[in-house]
């Protein structure tokens, strides 16, 4: 008697016998579809998760097979699909279940520091295979004109981000992740796990240092923004100085400013 197709799929996905195979859908909008797959493997309970997304969105589907093989700081990868141009299907990736692990910034963030800096070292080397799967490359500068064109900063303001762009031109560009909140930095039984990598680019790292730090400060109603520069300067061996700091939170606050 031949599997289900859901119940093939997985198996072949994982490469085991499964039963009880049960999927249920997360989220469905137009820019984003996810579905728990439910199912046991070796008497135990166990699930995936498919991400769909639009073939306009598609960079995490086509880098996180690539930084999975690299590093285990990121989801678990066990298939994907990329359709071909002609097909109108979205590009899909199915990946081990985070979706209701806890934020890292519930224990100690400099865990998700470490975390980043494990994952940049892990690809230092790869940094044409990233740009040939689609990861731009955004100086700081190119982000601080962004935000000039989207939206009509005041003009010290503006001034102040250009400078900073400019300091931060300094540091070696690094895979960065885009949008590193702690609720992108989940907790797994093998430590911090960072997903969502859809906004990644070649940049400046301290930019997601200093993201970080805003939204960790929020979360954990407590200062750690100190700590958490100091651990990256550590982990990269890079002389952080207050003015590299002072550069980063700058930026950051111009980028996340609403617009008027």
């Amino acid at each position: 008697m031949s599997q289900d197709p859901l119940t093939a799929f997985v198996a072949r996905s994982l490469r085991a016998d499964v039963t009880d195979v049960r999927s249920e859908v997360v989220a469905k909008n137009t820019t984003l579809e996810l579905e728990r797959i439910r199912f046991r493997q070796a008497g135990e309970e166990r699930s995936l998760v498919v991400k769909r997304v639009p073939p306009s969105d598609a960079l995490e589907v086509q880098l996180l097979p690539l930084l999975a093989r690299k590093t285990d700081r990121v989801p678990l990868v066990r298939s994907r699909g990329i359709p071909p141009p002609a097909v109108p299907a979205w590009p899909w990736v199915l990946t081990e279940d985070l979706l209701d692990a806890q934020s890292a910034c519930h224990e100690d963030p400099r865990a998700i520091v470490r975390a980043k800096a494990k994952i940049e070292r892990s690809v230092a080397g790869d940094v044409p295979a990233l740009r040939a799967l689609g990861v731009p490359t955004i100086p700081p500068q190119e982000l601080v004109e962004r935000v000039s064109e989207r939206a009509a900063v005041d003009r010290p303001l503006d001034a102040e981000a250009r400078a900073a762009a400019t300091a931060l031109a300094t540091l070696p560009a690094v895979l960065c992740h885009g949008e590193l909140v702690c609720a992108n930095a989940r907790l797994a039984g093998r430590g911090v796990v960072i997903i969502e990598w859809r906004r990644a680019h070649i940049g400046c790292g301290l930019l997601d240092v200093a993201q970080l730090a805003a939204d960790a400060s929020v979360f954990a109603d407590r200062e750690v923004g100190a700590s958490l520069f100091a651990m990256y300067g550590e982990l990269l061996g890079i002389a952080l100085t207050k003015d590299l700091i002072r550069a980063a939170e700058t930026i950051h606050r111009a980028i996340r400013r609403p617009n008027p």
